[in-house]
């Protein structure tokens, strides 16, 4: 069983005995060794099989990276298993290696591939962002400078040489101009949003005060229109009380006519009393002259 397995693929040198034994635990083979008391465990057969396994690996597998670093199997992270396989059983030096080990040995320099691009484009990020840094920091780089008028001022920097690549120091030197460009724009794109808002500002301010200046020409108004409003009623009022100050003269006058006219006729009254008093007072002393007279022609005629 195991050396069916073995051909087939099923087990190989990665195989772990946990695996393995999960899926062949209920197979007689198993089962026949497992139960016998002497003689060798499944376990440890297991074991002795993986050992050749390894061994025989562990050769295939640094022909094939002698091959593979030699150039003549341009390995990539591209590549498939069909390439890979294709292009190490064209290679005499590789003849007779196992299908199954060159898989095993695809999948392991895959693996090793991929965590060195990663490791290589961690190291150039960390490289690009350097000179980027120190391309930002050149005050002579504008969003208007080129490649040949500028390189002059970092070619002899340790940042442009440690990436050992003109071409990716000028894929940099680009990308900073046309994000200075846009930082540009941006700039101008702000100034354009900060003018345009004081306009707007402006606008509304003086909106608020032509408002503000309609509102107290409308209260003024209101207010002048009170006050005429008052004066006419005032106008009104004094109106009013000149025709009932004419016509309390009117009465006035008329009681002072009434009042003279009465004066008048007391005066006359007390005149004509007076003179019917002066009459009567004259009547009495003409009187009391006669009187007199009598008196004095009777004693005259006593005499005689």
């Amino acid at each position: 069983m195991l050396e069916e397995h073995v051909a087939d693929g099923t087990l190989n040198a990665r195989t772990r005995w946990r695996d393995y034994c999960a899926q062949i635990k209920d197979s007689q083979s198993y089962l026949a060794v497992a139960s016998n008391t002497s003689g060798s465990t499944p376990k440890e057969l297991f074991d002795d099989v993986i050992e050749e396994l390894g061994k025989q690996y562990q050769e295939d597998k640094i022909q094939i990276k002698e091959v593979v670093k030699s150039g003549k199997i341009p390995m990539t992270t591209s590549w498939t298993l069909e390439e890979f396989q294709t292009a190490t059983l064209e290679d005499d030096a590789l003849k007779g290696i196992s299908t199954i080990n060159i898989k095993l040995v695809y999948d392991d320099q895959l693996e090793r591939l991929k965590e060195k691009e990663q490791k290589d484009a961690k190291k150039r990020q960390r490289l690009g962002e350097n000179f980027s840094d120190l391309l930002y920091s050149i005050k002579e780089i504008s969003a208007s400078s080129t490649w040949d008028d500028s390189k002059q001022l970092f070619e002899d920097s340790q940042e442009f040489r440690a990436l050992d690549s003109e071409t990716y120091a000028r894929e940099l030197f680009e990308e900073c101009v046309v994000h200075l460009k846009e930082r540009l724009k941006e700039k101008e794109r702000l100034r354009e949003e900060e003018k345009a808002k004081r306009e707007k500002e402006r606008e509304e301010k003086e909106k608020k005060k032509e408002k503000e200046r309609k509102e107290k020409e409308r209260k003024e108004k209101e207010r002048d229109h009170r006050e005429e409003r008052e004066k006419e009623k005032g106008k009104d009022r004094s109106r009013r009380d000149e025709m009932e100050f004419d016509g309390a003269d009117l009465n006035t006058h008329g009681a002072k006519d009434k009042k003279r006219d009465k004066d008048k006729e007391k005066k006359h009254k007390r005149r004509h009393h007076d003179t019917d008093d002066v009459s009567s007072e004259r009547d009495d002393k003409d009187d009391a002259k006669k009187s007199r007279r009598h008196s004095s022609d009777r004693k005259k005629s006593r005499k005689d």
